[in-house]
């Protein structure tokens, strides 16, 4: 738990050393504040997801030089100020807070951790701040308020509980259960796909597991005396290579789907070799929906997408990076500069100045409507000669094309499968899932 800020604002200079000694975390990118747009980012530079943090800041830098390329804000050109969440700690906290009351940034990125974000939600409100929340795992977005305003970029847990849900019908399973750690995006994922699986099989009782227990044997067991045929791992990369570990070397009795979560490398070097050989895994596509066929009269099924997308924004990333290639959950960074980018464009254009939070939610909620006409993230500077005219465009970013819902939570319907050969994820297709929102 972290302990309660009675002054917030009162924050200074002790989360400043914290950053500055903080391994991998950069310096802002030279610029005058009065001269710049600043946005913030609070990224894993340190901690047990430290693997993101520098390929994250690295796609948001691109994006930011990607913006500034094609003229800025009106001329004004935006500037990145990251700071290290520690990966979801109290320092982290710290840092966020001092991103946000001593940086004073309107614009926040981030944070990856649940637990983070959930903790400024009324700094959010009482500063009037901008929050994109781009992680796999950053919380849902059912709020309104007159002040602050969120978008969540990646697929919500009720999303990917949908598309295992469906997965499993499809397979034919006919008896499934969930073993989650407790926190809120991987209680929700097991929720959900309990839910919606409901509908086809026959749902046993899940189990719940702490990161950090001295053992999982025991929770393992308990999930699989049940005797399903499918059980969701529902874990980070730390805990579920622990239990895949236990289960290894244990009876190996089961079989497990395995959350986007674990689509890491840091869970795949620490289990024991060929443990997870034929495991099935879904995650948010690299495709885009336009990219992908269309099911006539289903509302699930494998679908044939191409990935001409993401290759090219791959290519563009690994020019910039010295060959480095973006991580999946990189390219949502990425967009998020960028439609904060156009949001505040289109803003400048038809308003004269940039909006309240609640406003430009509202504005970028509007631009991308399904009719409006694409701009893409790799033609920037006609999207923005467009932009000033007063046209409106959706933007079809590096991870997705994006539409959302009322609260500003990005829309997805298909999926990557996947599953793991030796020690390598292998890609197996895409897949279409769409699940009714009203039994969220």
């Amino acid at each position: 738990m972290y302990r309660p800020f009675a002054k917030r604002e009162s924050l200074l200079v002790a989360g400043l050393f914290a950053c500055l000694s903080a391994f991998g975390c950069s310096a802002p990118v030279a610029s005058e504040p009065t001269d710049s747009i600043q946005l913030g980012a609070i990224l894993p530079f340190t901690g047990k997801e430290a693997a993101l943090g520098r390929n994250i800041e690295q796609a948001m830098l691109l994006a930011m030089e990607d913006v500034n390329a094609a003229g800025g804000i009106d001329g004004t050109r935006l500037e990145v100020i990251s700071r290290d969440s520690n990966s979801g700690s109290e320092r982290g906290l710290n840092e966020l807070l001092n991103l946000i009351y001593n940086d004073k940034v309107q614009y926040l990125v981030g944070p990856e951790e649940t637990e983070l974000a959930d903790a400024i939600v009324q700094d959010v409100k009482n500063l009037n701040i901008t929050n994109i929340l781009p992680g796999y795992a950053a919380p849902s977005v059912q709020r309104a308020s007159a002040t602050g305003a969120w978008y969540r970029l990646a697929p919500p847990a009720f999303n990917i509980g949908c598309a295992f849900a469906r997965h499993a019908e499809d397979e034919g399973v006919v008896s499934a259960n969930a073993l989650s750690m407790t926190d809120d995006y991987n209680s929700t994922l097991a929720s959900a796909f309990n839910q919606q699986y409901s509908e086809s099989g026959r749902v046993l009782p899940s189990v719940t597991v702490q990161p950090g227990q001295s053992s999982y044997s025991g929770s393992i067991k308990r999930a699989l005396d049940f005797k399903p045929e499918r059980t969701v791992l529902n874990a980070n990369p730390a805990t579920g290579s622990e239990v895949i570990t236990e289960w290894a070397i244990g009876d190996g009795r089961g079989s497990w789907y395995l959350s986007p979560l674990l689509r890491a490398d840091a869970f795949l070097i620490n289990v024991p070799y060929g443990s997870l050989d034929g495991l099935i895994g879904i995650s948010p596509s690299l495709s885009l929906k336009s990219e992908c066929n269309t099911l006539t009269g289903f509302d699930h099924g494998a679908i044939s997408c191409k990935r001409t997308n993401a290759t090219r924004f791959s290519a563009h990333f690994a020019a910039r990076w010295g060959g480095t290639k973006p991580f999946p959950a990189s390219r949502l960074y990425y967009d998020a500069v960028v439609l904060l980018a156009m949001g505040m464009r289109y803003a400048v254009a038809t308003t004269g100045s940039i909006p309240s939070a609640p406003a430009l939610h509202r504005l970028i909620l509007q631009l991308n409507a399904p009719e409006n006409r694409p701009a893409h993230w790799d033609d920037l500077e006609q999207a923005f000669t467009a932009l000033q005219s007063g046209e409106k465009l959706r933007f079809v970013g590096s991870g997705a094309e994006y539409s959302f819902d009322r609260y500003g939570a990005a829309e997805h319907v298909v999926f990557d499968t996947w599953t793991v050969a030796g020690q390598s994820f292998v890609d197996t297709g895409s897949y279409y899932a769409s699940c009714n929102p009203l039994s969220q």
